[in-house]
């Protein structure tokens, strides 16, 4: 039976009531694909308990533990946790081996994009995130599937979930906008705040792939989007084509801010979008990608790095133009690291502000899944009110007094090839 109380927790944390059901393969005999069989939770096991064993979401096989560890489903984008625990340790490089796949409800939505994190060395996490398509909305009801081929562990599994996100579509705010973005031929058309974060959404050229080299790089231009004083830079999540004559010549963009969710925006009235646009080309950032790549080595010799409470940190940052930013304070409290950044402008500060990322520290030459920092959900930035020019840097959520190392986005270096728009507000 599925443990009520673990149901009640997961249905009152992520808005999803669920049940769930288990379909296993027998364990490959010269890794030849057997037959199937499949049991629900309240149902008894197969009879040969030693390579299955039923543990409410979860399912064990050949000491590989694989476990459904979070739901979350908004109206247009579906996200989901899974965590694969073995008594042996997990190779690492063999992740892309694994087949893993995730679909829901009656059309049968695959996975578009999935990850592999190594947690530890015997944890790996595999998140499957999808979107619908323009207009289209998930059903608020039905069958999620996961399904798991790990060859090389003998592991063949799949854990089916009934799951109900009524609740969670309720958290939604939507605002369609006809908004032209400054000095840019991108209009901004909508913003959409759920339990998964902010999108937003643009209109904007596609790339001409036939004289790539020369396009203007869309992907170095981005968006910051500012919740009373506190701003978050958002990421490129994805681009696509109408397939409408109007719209021959521009592609759907979607920037997403997932550590901007419902609950930080419902009770806001300050929302605005500051728009970052770049005008270097596709052929001038793999130039400046080069040179970095080459120059590496000895910029890592030579650079004059300072390290203060297990924070390894480059105290300052030159421009093409001249000018310099710098670090000028750190600050670390439990589980929170505050950097305090500045340059000679304000358009260089925010640039810093928005482009210092951290994780965490190893050594040279080893491979190690532990150093990811998930700075997507977790980092926000404000002004220094202490200082004109400064802004702080605001890592939550950081592994108590564990080593870091903070870097720059080196592509700032060109200040003069970005210019920072003028706030657009956001009502709701």
């Amino acid at each position: 039976m599925i443990n009520k109380k673990i149901n009640r927790l997961l249905s009152s944390i992520l808005g999803v009531a669920l049940t769930i059901g288990i379909t296993e393969m027998p364990v490959w005999a010269n890794d030849s694909v057997q037959a199937t069989s499949a049991y629900s939770t309240n149902t008894n096991l197969i009879e040969d308990k030693s390579y299955v064993v039923n543990k409410d979401n979860s399912v064990e096989q050949n000491g590989v533990n694989v476990r459904i560890n979070k739901i979350v489903g908004t109206k247009h984008k579906l996200k989901v946790t899974v965590l694969v625990k073995s008594e042996k340790t997990l190779d690492e490089t063999n992740n892309g081996n694994i087949m893993a796949q995730l679909t829901y409800g009656e059309e049968n939505h695959g996975s578009e994009r999935t990850s592999y994190d190594n947690i530890d060395k015997n944890t790996l996490k595999i998140t499957f995130e999808t979107n619908t398509r323009d207009d289209e909305e998930f059903a608020e009801k039905g069958q999620l599937r996961v399904d798991l081929v790990m060859q090389k562990y003998k592991v063949n599994v799949g854990i089916d979930a009934d799951v109900d996100f009524t609740e969670s579509f309720k958290n939604t705010i939507e605002k369609d906008i006809s908004e032209k973005i400054p000095d840019s031929d991108s209009t901004l058309k909508k913003v959409e705040v759920s339990n998964l974060g902010t999108e937003i959404t643009c209109l904007e050229p596609k790339i001409d792939f036939s004289n790539r080299e020369n396009s203007i790089a869309s992907r170095q231009s981005t968006m910051i989007l500012k919740v009373g004083d506190k701003m978050y830079k958002t990421r490129h999540s994805g681009s696509h084509t109408s397939g409408k004559s109007k719209n021959d010549n521009m592609s759907t963009s979607t920037y997403e801010a997932e550590a901007v969710n419902y609950d930080m925006v419902n009770d806001q009235k300050d929302i605005s979008i500051i728009p970052i646009s770049c005008n270097m080309t596709w052929g001038e950032v793999e130039n400046i990608n080069k040179t970095f790549i080459n120059n590496k080595g000895n910029k890592e010799n030579n650079v004059n790095k300072e390290t203060i409470n297990n924070v390894t940190y480059e105290k300052s940052f030159e421009f093409s133009n001249g000018n310099k930013g710098e670090i000028y304070n750190i600050e670390r409290n439990d589980n929170s690291i505050k950097v305090y950044c500045r340059g000679t402008s304000e358009k260089e500060g925010l640039m810093m502000a928005s482009n210092i990322r951290m994780n965490y520290h190893i050594e040279k030459g080893k491979i190690d899944g532990s150093s990811y920092y998930d700075g997507n959900n977790n980092i926000s930035f404000y002004k220094d009110s202490k200082n004109a020019l400064g802004y702080v840097v605001e890592f939550n959520n950081v592994e108590k007094d564990k080593a870091v190392d903070l870097n720059l986005d080196y592509m700032i270096k060109q200040i003069d090839r970005y210019k920072v728009g003028e706030e657009i507000k956001i009502s709701k």
